[in-house]
């Protein structure tokens, strides 16, 4: 049983768990990089007051500088690499809640039960915000796309300074997490 619910849980967690979406040139040898710079400011950014703060652009930079050094990678100012961007958007997404009204009955006796019940769904409809933040590294030898990363975090109403932080570093960690493919 406990062994049951443990799987449960475990399956529960990993099908919330999203991924991110990445596109990379195959043609390119990712080991020829070893520094980069980061464009300051983001390429775009949405209008939304909750992110479009020079405090989100400051996480963001410091986010994606510290995965890049533990990948190995050096920050330089000139003749780098890689020259990476970012852009912020806020985008909008309709969820449906699962969930359903049952009616059941059923009789019972010593070692056997009988039942039955019946369910009707009434799913609520309803409208999310999520950040979407997008990665982009530029081979600055060729000043073409080399690769893109892109992953979305829903955004809660009154959050905080420290949750934006753990937004912005969980969005660059899993956004970066197979940089440079292998």
């Amino acid at each position: 049983m406990r062994l049951t619910v443990l799987l449960i849980v475990f399956l529960f967690i990993s099908a919330c768990s999203s991924m991110a979406s990445i596109d990379y040139d195959r043609n390119i040898n990712f080991e020829a990089f070893t520094t980069f710079n980061i464009q300051a400011n983001p390429a775009r950014i949405t209008a939304d007051t909750r992110v479009s703060t020079p405090f989100m652009q400051q996480r963001i930079v410091k986010a994606i500088t510290n995965e890049l050094i533990k990948k190995g990678f050096k920050q330089k100012e000139n003749k780098n690499d890689l020259k990476v961007k970012y852009y912020i958007d806020v985008v909008k997404e309709f969820e449906t809640a699962d969930s359903a009204l049952s009616i059941g009955f059923g009789t019972s006796s010593h070692h056997s039960a009988i039942g039955m019940g019946f369910m009707f769904p009434v799913g609520e409809s309803y409208s999310i915000d999520k950040l979407v933040l997008t990665i982009d590294m530029f081979s600055t030898k060729t000043n073409k796309l080399v690769w893109r990363g892109t992953l979305g975090y829903r955004l809660d109403l009154g959050a905080t300074p420290e949750r934006y932080t753990r937004m912005a570093n969980e969005l660059v960690a899993k956004i970066l997490k197979d940089f440079p493919p292998k």
